[in-house]
This record gives C-alpha cells, structure tokens and sequence, in this order.
C-alpha cells in the first residue's frame, strides 16, 4: 500500500477526531489516548491509491485485536475506510474516560450488497453544499456507498454548465441556488474520501421544464379544442415533455450530456426516464402525424422508446454507462446489457416489485431496488422503520443463482418536496441507517426487534459525530441534547465550507 495514500491519511485523521472531538477534550488526553491508535495497524493487499471508488469496489475487511493491539485488513482502501468505521463503533470509554476496545475480538466482513445507495433530490429544494458534504459523511458512518444525485427537474435547474450556463441562469430558483462547477468537484472529492461514488441524474424527458426555459422549442405544445398551447388542470400544461419529433433536439442534449461526463469522473450517469405522462404528445397533431409518417401505432410508450433509444446510444458513444428508471425496460427498449435498471414503481404502496426483478434478470439486467425504500414518506412510530427494515428484496424471487447475482444492490430514495436544508437531517437519520443495515448485513440478520437497539445507539452515534438524528427509542444519549453544543464538534475538519 502507498503510504502517502491521501485516503487512508484523511481517514486516520478523520477517526481520531471521532474518537476524540477536540471540542471535548484537550491536547494532553488526546495524546494519553494516542497509545491505542498507535497500536493499529492497517494492512491493504492493494498496492495503489486509487482515484476514484467504482462499480464493484471491494469493501471486504477483517479486524483481529489481539493483545492490545489491532489489525485492519483489507484488499483495497475501501474496505480500510468501512474497516475503520467498524472499528470506531467497537470502541468505548471507561468510568474515567479512557478509550478502551474489547480484546480477543476477531470480525471478517463484507457487504451483502455491492451497490447500497441513497438518492438526494436538489431541485424542488436546494440543499446547500455544506449540508450534502454532512450527508456524506453521515452515509459513510452507515456504510452506503453511492450517492444518486436527482440534481435538476422540473422545479429548478441549479447545475452550472460550462458551455449552457443559460440554463443555470433561467431554471435557478436564485444566484445562490446553485452549484457551481467548483460546488460539484469539491462535492466528489468529499465523497472519494469517504469511498462514495457521486452519480449524477439528468432526467428526461419529463421533469424538463426548468430545461424549457432556455430551449423552449425543445417542449411539446399542448393543444386542446383544436388550438395550440392549451392547459388543462390536472392533466397538461400549456407545454411540457422534450417533443422526441424535434429533431434539432437531439445534438444539444448530447453537447449536455458530454458535459455532464467532464463534470463527474464516474462511469455511470442516470438518464431518469421515468413518469412521463402521453397526455400532451396525444393532444399535439404535429405529434400524431410524425408518428404516422415513422409507422408507429397509437402506443405512445413507443415514441417514448425512440427518445430513449436515441440517449442510450448517446451515453454510449460518451463510454459512459447508463442506469435507468424501469419505464425504460417496460416500453421495450434495447438496452445494453451494461445498463442497470432501476426499480420505483409500487412505491410508497404495497405493490410486489418481486415479478419484475425476475423478468429483469431473467433479460440479463443488473437491478437495483428502490421501490420499497421511499422514505420522504413519513408515518408515527417505530412501525415505520420496522417496515423497510423487513424488506427482503429475494424473499418472492424465482430465479436462478445467476439471476440473484444480477440484484447488484437498493437505494434509498428522500424526495425533497418537503424537505430542504432545515430539516434533510432529521429526515434521513436514523431511518435510511435501518435500510443500510439490510443492504449490508447477510440475510438472516432480519430481526427489528434486536435493530432496534443498535439503530439507537447509532442513532446516538450519529449525534455524537455532529448529525442530529431523530429519536429511535425512549431515553437519552448522554449529555448530548442540552444545546447540542457537543454535537457541533471537530470545528477544525468539519465546518463543511460554512462562512466564518
């Protein structure tokens, strides 16, 4: 392992500050606690520092404290970020505030799933920078490892673009509701240290009318009565939906996309393409008679198709991957089989997704599950967390071994429709660590009521590391609530880019 790995460094540094906030304790105790943390170990097979985390990152860690001392091994510096967490949780302090660690403790770990992600939406609210950086860090605590990025929409358009800043400009909400392209490369650059992949989404075409400000020759009309530009509530606007006939169309999308790529090192980017809704294409007869002239029947989902059709094999000529929306795989597009589909629908009702995991793979898709995990809906009690907790993504699934293989993981999915800056923490914390657990954890680790205790004490876990985690049981977390002046700590490391 390289010894100047910046990962592993940050890390080291990152945990020590856990374990000892500076808020709370001087220089002189820290030093005292020192003599632990020197006697740690960490040990990476891989020789290398990579550049960025990546699909099908190894994660797999083994911890043996023997003796007073502490080994964390690991086939890649990923696996020694979730090694050093585990270790943070397995620590705890004596009666007179000594750090101490359980000797003769032996743990081999690995994820259950390899893709365990969490989608913030930051259009219909803007969530500042220095709170998603929070939230990464607080993803980290929980072992996810991908952070879905819903980063436009309909209600607001808050990208910077190097070349289409105009779209910024018109569909921003303000000057200061945006991310700059320093925003974003700082934003990724948080999230590799915490070995957290950053993939962003560029959803079309519906949820485009911020997009229509700048192009609006890019939107269908929508008539009714025989004339152009007609809404009607509850069903169409006077435009909406990108018009898949407009050719023109097509070549801005693709400059966009490439942008996108320049922007964001991963090698997926999600193209959405979900929810869209045929009323307007049907009312347009300029659409109608397109369609006629291309032979397509009377079934919209194959306009749809074509759209999708054409940016898959943009994304494709970029050698970027794709992932998608369900919608997708339902109307019948060809897809490249490196595409991975994503799983929304029976969501937040009791619908069995079940059936279409086994049609999905049995394609030869990768799926990822969402359906079950959407978790902008609230509800009283424990009963709400118990719920996703209890979801087993395999527990209806028919297929075959090699099928399994092809459920590469779930995400977590907070809307932001009532949630911005104010109060994304409290929504997300503890809830989506139950959720985390399930996508970690073997399978026979199902039991709400053993979680119960340990999302409480992660939950206080999380206060302690600055995360104001709503409550899981009843009780306290030591001395953490009056003021939370406690909680605020690692003043040095963690103001996330606040002013002064």
């Amino acid at each position: 392992m390289d010894d100047d790995c910046d990962i592993i460094e940050k890390n080291v540094e990152h945990y020590k500050n856990i374990l000892f906030p500076p808020k709370i304790y001087d220089e002189e105790a820290i030093q005292d606690h020192d003599n632990l943390l020197n006697r740690i170990r960490i040990l990476i097979d891989d020789d290398g520092c990579p550049e960025y985390p990546g699909d099908g990152m190894d994660e797999s860690y083994s911890i043996k404290i023997i003796d007073g001392s502490a080994d964390l091994q690991s086939k890649s510096v990923w696996g020694a970020i979730r090694a050093l967490e585990t270790f943070s949780q397995l620590t705890f302090f004596t009666d007179d505030n000594k750090l101490a660690i359980n000797d003769s403790t032996i743990i081999f770990d690995e994820p259950r799933f390899s893709y365990r992600g969490l989608l913030l939406d930051t259009s219909r609210h803007f969530i500042p920078v220095p709170v998603l950086k929070k939230q990464i860090d607080a993803m980290s605590y929980n072992k996810f490892n991908v952070f879905h990025w819903h980063i436009v929409d309909d209600q607001s358009f808050p990208l910077e673009l190097p070349t289409f800043k105009n779209l910024s400009i018109n569909g921003r909400y303000s000057k200061a509701h945006v991310y700059s392209m320093d925003d974003v490369k700082d934003i990724i650059d948080h999230a590799r240290i915490r070995g957290i992949r950053v993939i962003p989404e560029f959803d079309s075409p519906g949820h485009v009318n911020t997009f229509g400000k700048t192009y609006p020759e890019f939107l269908t009309v929508c008539w009714h009565n025989g004339k152009p530009y007609q809404p009607i509530y509850g069903v169409q606007g006077k435009a909406e939906i990108f018009n898949p006939s407009f050719e023109p169309m097509y070549p801005v999308l693709e400059s966009v996309l490439e942008e996108f790529k320049e922007l964001f090192v991963d090698d997926y980017i999600h193209l959405g393409n979900d929810e869209v809704y045929y009323d307007c294409w049907k009312s347009n007869p300029q659409i109608t008679e397109w369609m006629e002239n291309m032979n397509f029947s009377n079934d919209y989902s194959h306009l749809q198709a074509y759209y999708s059709s054409k940016l898959l094999k943009t994304v494709d000529k970029l050698d970027k991957k794709a992932i998608v929306w369900e919608d997708v795989y339902e109307n019948g597009v060809k897809i490249d089989l490196r595409t991975k589909i994503q799983l929304w629908k029976g969501a937040p009702e009791n619908i069995s997704w079940a059936d279409t995991l086994n049609k999905v793979t049995a394609d030869g898709y990768e799926v990822i599950l969402s359906s079950p995990w959407y978790i902008n809906y609230i509800s009283y009690g424990y009963k709400e967390w118990y719920n996703w907790y209890t979801v087993e993504p395999l527990k209806d699934f028919k297929g075959t071994e090699e099928q399994k293989k092809k459920i590469v993981g779930g995400e977590v999915c907070l809307w932001s429709e009532y949630v911005d800056g104010s109060n994304i923490e409290s929504r997300l914390w503890p809830r989506a660590s139950s959720i985390a657990e399930r996508l970690w954890s073997p399978a026979h680790v199902n039991d709400p009521e053993d979680a119960k205790f340990r999302l409480d004490e992660q939950r206080c876990r999380l206060l302690r590391r600055g995360i104001p985690a709503s409550p899981v049981l009843n009780g306290y977390c030591g001395d953490y609530e009056y003021g939370m002046e406690k909680s605020v700590i690692f003043e040095k490391e963690f103001n996330y880019g606040w002013p002064n």
